[in-house]
């Protein structure tokens, strides 16, 4: 597993510890190739940055995460990307200080680049890294910790968001999620003006807190100054300014946007419930624009109000809308807000810093850390699969591309990826027999004998969804008849690599593998009840809903046939052309479809008339959302966009395309970025005219009956987490959310084969498995501990399954 060289027996357990650290260092002799960091060849600034300087912090940070300190000078092989380390010692205070100062100042002689590097390295940091990195040294401001308790109360109120907009989607009577923030010394930081008061006080010296705005806070903040009793809190509240210029200067609180986003994208708004006078009101506004927050809608109050009481009564004027979280530092807020929405999560916010919030629930910031979570940084959690199911659920910004690692892959041999396929669909077959077998034990032979089988574990189903009665509908005349049960699947269109950060090009892998082999399952299971056993309809869609030129799908569709022979589910499996189906059900022509195709578009252009999301993405969308004119179960426009914006193709692919899309969708919605904000602004405009063309689709399918195709004696199938009602859900791949052709296939616990999104994976240190083709997209990833000295251990290569529940 390791590079040739001395390992010493205390280097390796540490090694061993972090899969990370296993792949950038070596400890002991290095290799004849390896450079000092002083006699580095000619490179240029990037490869300086992410072949010596990144790989040099990720192996010395990673060391003090398992508490130790590299010892001599390290010297980097830029043929492997490994930092190799002469020796290691314990991480004490006075060691690890001097070892840091000393690579601090060579790494900065490399790239100018470094303190932003380092920057990277040591955000979310684990506690006990976060006391290693306490000391005296060039390091420590960049050191950083989001608490788990703040990680979990923020993520508790994402998850009733969530649930809430699900809850609305199924029941339009069920008010939408509300999350409330208040402003001063929550949302935002107002230490400019709380020291601007103070030196009006005439407290000038450098101080270890700030007081809060409330009395509460002001003795606190009077002891730990040291200040005499004769600095009154009601001077001080008098000192603190609220003209325009001055509300200008106050600081976001870390995480707010990110925060506000996230709830935006499970489905919920926030709304800024603030004790600023309305006075303030234009002032305020100008400030949260520049954070380009000004989407939000801003909530102020009446001179001399009873705070409380009119927050409680402006979220009881939003008529459609309840709260499921409010955060607030003043503690009669909370308990006016606590008292009127008993079912909210309230939230006590203690800003850091600032005395006055003395709560041990309370949070300091909005930041939540990143699922998953980073690896090297002293958290005891080891690669993993995101299970993401969104691209923008991923914090982009916190993860790396790797470039060191990428070539480490192993390239499969046909007989190889023969035999992954044959196994996994011989042990696919297998298991499903046994099911068939224990419920033939039962009842054979009836509608109800294949709904049982349907229901089990491996297949994912939803009998609240799919109930035995809307079974019996589906499917009674092909057993009175002694016929395949017919199922009908929306799908395959093609591998979603626009950006590359979901897969890394367009063609089927072992994702799609995995699918018609749970299918052949599902197949052997339903025959040992009914001898005929399934017939599927994948209705392929790859230009139905969206736009595509048959060069980005055409790859696909050839390769996913050759699947389907490879499989042996080419018996039980038909690929058809989902339009051509519709119009062998009279379900219109494409003359007619075009016709009602326009006319949709140009309801939902003229709805969103004047919304121009290349200025304002977050204003155009929240504007889009208030105006949609779509219909009850119809997906919202501002949802939908959500999703599609990292579906499209990226305009402009820059040099290593991972990384440059990357950059773009770390904030899409950010345009201050000089360099990014043109590709950003094309992208935005280009997924709002695919999301008309998308939705407006859907219409045409309503009014043209598209739903013919699956009503009568044919199962609906769903692979969706949350399927329509009379849908049998049908998730292939358990454990993982995300559909085959939206995500790259790798291998999860006990080599059960999972999706994931690519980016996830290459942060999560996977390494790529190729097929023999030649093609430059892997066909499945693996955690780095299954590969050694460049192959595939061959108990994974014959341990390939499916995930039993």
């Amino acid at each position: 597993m390791y590079a040739t060289g001395t390992l010493p027996e205390r280097a390796r357990e540490a090694l061993a510890r972090d899969s990370l650290l296993a792949k950038y260092c070596l400890v002991g002799t290095a290799p004849q190739d390896a450079v000092g960091l002083a006699d580095l060849p000619e490179l240029a600034e990037r490869d300086r940055v992410e072949l010596v300087v990144r790989p040099v912090v990720i192996t010395v940070r990673s060391l003090l995460a398992v508490g130790a300190v590299p010892v001599g000078e390290p010297r980097v092989d830029l043929v492997t990307g490994r930092v190799v380390v002469p020796d290691l010692a314990a991480a004490e205070p006075a060691r690890t200080a001097e070892a840091i100062n000393r690579l601090h100042r060579a790494l900065t002689a490399i790239s100018p680049d470094t303190e932003r590097v380092v920057a990277e390295e040591l955000r979310f940091c684990s506690a006990g890294l976060l006391s290693v990195l306490a000391g005296d040294h060039a390091w420590r401001r960049f050191a950083h910790h989001v608490p788990s308790a703040q990680n979990e109360v923020l993520q508790r109120v994402l998850r009733l968001v969530k649930e809430r907009a699900s809850a609305h989607r199924r029941n339009p009577d069920v008010p939408r999620p509300l999350v409330a923030l208040d402003l001063d010394f929550c949302a935002f930081h107002p230490r400019t003006r709380v020291r601007e008061a103070l030196a009006a006080l005439g407290v000038t010296e450098p101080l270890p807190v700030l007081p809060g705005l409330y009395e509460p806070g002001w003795r606190p903040f009077r002891e730990i100054a040291g200040l005499p009793e004769a600095l009154a809190h009601a001077d001080f509240r008098r000192a603190i300014s609220w003209d325009d210029e001055a509300l200008l200067t106050d600081e976001l609180a870390p995480g707010v946007r990110r925060f506000t986003g996230d709830v935006a994208q499970a489905g919920g708004r926030v709304v800024l419930l603030t004790g600023r006078r309305h006075r303030m009101r234009a002032a305020t506004e100008r400030a949260l624009a520049r954070h380009d927050l000004g989407h939000l809608e801003l909530l102020t109050t009446d001179e001399g109000a009873d705070v409380g009481r009119q927050k409680v009564a402006a979220l009881r004027g939003m008529t459609g809308w309840e709260p499921v979280a409010a955060f607030d530092d003043k503690e009669a807020n909370r308990v006016a807000l606590q008292e009127e929405f008993p079912q909210a999560v309230v939230v006590p916010v203690a800003a850091p810093g600032f005395t006055g919030v003395d709560e041990p629930d309370a949070i300091a910031t909005f930041e939540t850390v990143p699922q998953p979570v980073p690896l090297g940084r002293g958290h005891a959690s080891g690669p993993g699969l995101s299970h993401a199911t969104s691209i923008a659920q991923l914090r982009l910004d916190a993860m790396r591309t790797r470039p060191t690692l990428w070539r480490r892959g192993v390239r499969l041999t046909e007989d190889e990826q023969v035999g992954i396929v044959t196994a996994l669909c011989r042990g696919a077959e297998e298991t499903g027999a046994r099911l068939g077998d224990r419920v033939a034990a039962i009842e054979s032979g009836s509608v109800r004998a294949i709904w049982q089988i349907m229901q089990a574990k491996l297949f994912g189903a939803s009998r609240s969804a799919y109930p035995v009665q809307q079974a019996e509908e589906d499917l009674s005349r092909a057993v009175a008849a002694g016929e395949p049960a017919a199922l009908v699947l929306l799908g395959p269109p093609t591998k979603q690599d626009g950006s590359r950060l979901k897969a890394l090009g367009g063609l089927p892998d072992l994702a799609e593998v995995a699918m018609l082999a749970r299918l052949l399952q599902l197949d052997a299971a339903v025959r040992r009840v009914h001898p005929p056993g399934i017939r599927v309809t994948a209705l392929a869609d790859p230009s139905h809903f969206r736009v595509r030129e048959e060069r980005r799908y055409g790859g696909y569709q050839r390769e996913f046939r050759r699947m389907l022979e490879l499989t042996g589910a080419g018996r039980i499996v038909e690929v058809r052309n989902v339009d051509e189906v519709a119009a062998e059900f009279g379900c219109g022509d494409a003359d007619e479809r075009a016709e009602l195709l326009e006319r949709h578009r140009e309801r939902y252009r003229s709805a969103l008339a004047g919304l121009d999301v290349r200025t304002d993405p977050r204003g155009a969308l929240a504007e889009a959302d208030e105006r949609d004119p779509g219909c009850p179960g119809q997906p919202r426009f501002a949802e939908m966009f959500r999703s599609i914006v990292h579906a499209v193709d990226v305009p402009r692919a820059g040099g290593d395309p991972v990384e440059f899309a990357r950059r773009v969708y770390a904030e899409p919605f950010d345009l201050t970025d000089p360099d990014l904000a043109g590709t950003r602004r094309e992208l935005l405009a280009l997924a709002w005219d695919e999301t008309i063309t998308y939705l407006s689709n859907k219409h045409v399918d309503v009014d043209l009956d598209y739903a013919a195709l699956w009503r009568r004696d044919r199962v609906r199938m769903s692979l969706s987490l949350r399927p329509e009602q009379g849908r049998f859900r049908f998730v292939p791949l358990g454990g993982s959310a995300v559909m085959p052709w939206q995500g790259t296939a790798a291998l999860g616990r006990g080599n059960e084969v999972s999706t994931d999104f690519a980016i996830s994976l290459i942060d999560q240190c996977y390494l790529p498995v190729w097929a023999p083709e030649g093609h430059a997209q892997p066909w499945f990833m693996v955690p780095p501990d299954l590969v050694r000295g460049g192959v595939l251990l061959p108990e994974v290569r014959d341990g390939i399954q499916l995930r039993s529940k």
